[in-house]
């Protein structure tokens, strides 16, 4: 009968349902500004590098897009719109039903995060504790993860390779932790970030997959996120970047396209960025 607006914890308006409508709703719902800083930089993208051509599987279906080489493409959603389903099929979580993945122009079939991981892949997950690192061990292991095959010679693993390659992600990330064998656990959200970030990076990805990179962390790190993934796009690599955040989205993003209950509903462009276009999308509205 009545409808009552939050945004950011607090009471916006509570309204009468059939003397509103839509678009009133959701001028409540996003009626603000941009509250974080968020780098600036000049994009120059390069080639397309990664393509999915009607990928369907648990609940997507005919999902369509294209990534360039040194763009963040940003994929919006509400909860349930499929957007954690498409990056565990794009990284061989789980199979997809029917589809196409292209790779620089190469048709790839993945059924694994290892096959996912050859054909430079990355995942930075949703749930970083229980899917993205073992909190029980220290960073240089975790950073070692996705290299240990690399580094092996005869079954041996190269401990001192091992020991450098983490040292180095330590300080090119700027990991605050008093020592490389510090259990992740005791580390802060930023900083398990940055270990995830480190692990991914080290099996020499190029196209990466943030999904939700900045929940649970505090402000101060989520702008040293920010500011790491524009970098790695600047260095040339690729990012496709999930949010529940519409500003970070907005903020972040070169381009958007949009997903409601696994359909694909459209592409939104830098220039026409707007929030209520992108929230009516996401609400099943072309």
């Amino acid at each position: 009968d009545r409808v009552t607006v939050m945004r950011d914890g607090q009471f916006v308006d509570t309204l009468v349902t059939r003397e509103t409508n839509r678009k009133e709703l959701i001028n409540l719902m996003v009626g603000r500004q941009l509250k974080e800083y968020y780098p600036q930089r000049s994009v120059n993208l390069g080639e397309v590098i990664f393509e999915v051509k009607n990928l369907s599987g648990l609940g997507d279906e005919n999902v369509s897009f294209s990534v360039r080489r040194g763009e963040i493409l940003g994929i919006a959603g509400l909860v349930g719109s499929g957007r954690t389903e498409l990056a565990s099929i794009i990284y061989g979580v789980v199979p997809k039903d029917s589809g196409e993945i292209w790779i620089e122009g190469k048709k790839r079939e993945i059924r694994s995060p290892g096959k996912a991981i050859e054909y430079g892949i990355g995942l930075i997950p949703e749930d970083r504790k229980n899917h993205g690192c073992i909190l029980f061990n220290g960073v240089r292991f975790n950073i070692s993860l996705s290299i240990f095959n690399k580094t092996a010679k005869y079954f041996v693993v190269n401990s001192r390779l091992l020991k450098e390659t983490a040292r180095s992600y330590v300080n090119k990330f700027n990991i605050k932790t008093p020592s490389l064998e510090q259990k992740v656990l005791f580390l802060s959200g930023g900083n398990q970030q940055k270990v995830i970030m480190a692990k991914t990076l080290a099996a020499n990805t190029n196209i990466l997959i943030f999904d939700e990179p900045t929940r649970g962390i505090d402000i101060g790190s989520k702008q040293e996120i920010y500011k790491l993934m524009v970098d790695l796009v600047n260095q040339g690599k690729t990012i496709l970047m999930i949010s529940s955040e519409m500003e970070e989205l907005l903020g972040m993003s070169d381009r958007l396209i949009v997903l409601c209950e696994g359909k694909y509903m459209g592409e939104v462009p830098k220039e026409q960025f707007d929030q209520r276009h992108v929230i009516e999308l996401a609400s099943g509205h072309h």
